[in-house]
């Protein structure tokens, strides 16, 4: 994938073919019907991930992280830095939320 700011390759991704499949086919079969974020059946994943959440929110706040997610963000969608700004912003705030759910 090109970069649409410098025009230098930015991502590369494997061309899986269908014979090379099987792997990741059997490790879906041997994910529980019901995910393994379940706070019923695996409380102890769910509480991680909270933290995960409030840990991101909490270096988001810092204007250099920030500064890299509204790039990173510009990198892959059209909009003004004014929009991606506001766009992370929000997504910071859905982390605070998150977190404490």
């Amino acid at each position: 994938m090109v970069d649409p700011l410098t025009g230098k390759p930015m991502v590369s991704y494997p061309d899986t073919q269908m014979d090379e499949i099987d792997p990741f086919v059997q490790s879906l079969l041997n994910t529980p019907k019901t995910g393994l974020h379940n706070p019923f059946k695996n409380k102890e994943r769910y509480l991680m991930l909270g933290e995960v959440s409030r840990k991101l929110a909490e270096v988001m706040r810092d204007p250099e992280v920030f500064e890299f997610f509204v790039q990173c963000t510009m990198r892959t969608i059209p909009k003004s830095h004014g929009q991606t700004t506001g766009e992370i912003s929000v997504t910071r705030a859905f982390f605070d939320n998150f977190s404490g759910d």
